[in-house]
């Protein structure tokens, strides 16, 4: 069994992640010239919510981009990329120097932070909540590890089991009949397993228009909670990621029919 992450080692997560995130703003911005190095910086990578100026939890109702402290470290940010724009990696380090007081400052109360699985109906997936009584044909849903330290591939029948709990609580809920994804799992071999044969004809082109979210950064993140040094390395050395979101949905009908046959698992 593997063992819960460190305070230290979740510290050295917190470093690994924002370094590679300063790699990507400088390559992105190389490539994407009209794009400002603050868009960047506040859109498609999540530096913010691991600074001690965000002073909620996991993820913030609303960035405060505006207050004296963002600003300042934006400021000093822009003058290092001034500097060091032809040289990334002397960027990197120059950039993570800047954050990284703030980053020390938000370090434990990170690593405490429980709120990731707030609002999960079914294990490791959540589904979206809807306040009126129409009918949603479609449920979409999002993934998380509520096992950690443990990944949520380890038991071939838990995400199943998870799947057919969210089946279950929409169908009654909502009238639902099929399920919706976008994620950088779905460019997972392991992942696809899950699904049927409708899944795989579903999926849509990869979304190369890097955000901040979990959808595209949850990669670099191990079943620990730790970094994942192997594809990171991966992005450093081909200036990609190693996977990119795409969009698949399949009927209730077809997802429980594959779970049975291939997992023996049913409602």
């Amino acid at each position: 069994m593997a063992n819960p992450k460190t305070l230290d080692e979740h510290r050295e997560y917190l470093y690994q992640m924002v370094k590679l995130q300063f790699f990507f703003l400088i390559n992105w911005l190389s490539g994407h010239p009209k794009e400002t190095l603050s868009a960047v910086l506040r859109n498609r990578i999540d530096i913010y919510r691991k600074t001690s100026i965000n002073k909620e939890l996991l993820n913030p109702a609303a960035a405060k981009f505006d207050c004296p402290e963002w600003l300042e470290l934006e400021h000093r940010l822009e003058l290092v990329y001034k500097q060091y724009k032809d040289n990334e990696a002397a960027f990197e380090e120059e950039a993570f120097a800047v954050f990284k007081q703030t980053i020390d400052e938000r370090v434990e109360k990170d690593y405490k932070d429980e709120s990731r699985l707030a609002g999960y109906q079914c294990g490791s997936l959540r589904y979206n909540e809807h306040e009126d009584s129409l009918k949603h044909e479609t449920t979409s849903f999002h993934i998380a590890n509520a096992l950690q330290p443990e990944s949520i591939f380890a038991d071939p029948q838990y995400l199943p089991r998870c799947f057919l709990e969210l089946m279950r609580q929409t169908s009654q809920k909502y009238g639902s009949i099929k399920l919706y994804t976008g994620t950088w799992l779905n460019s997972l071999p392991r992942w696809l397993e899950l699904f049927p044969q409708e899944w795989q004809d579903n999926l849509s082109a990869e979304n190369t228009d890097v955000q901040w979210h979990y959808g595209f950064w949850g990669q670099f993140i191990t079943a620990r909670g730790t970094f994942n040094y192997k594809y990171g390395e991966i992005m450093r050395q081909t200036g990609k990621m190693p996977f990119y979101p795409k969009n698949s949905s399949c009927s209730f009908v077809n997802m429980k029919k594959h779970l049975k046959e291939k997992y023996g698992v049913s409602d």
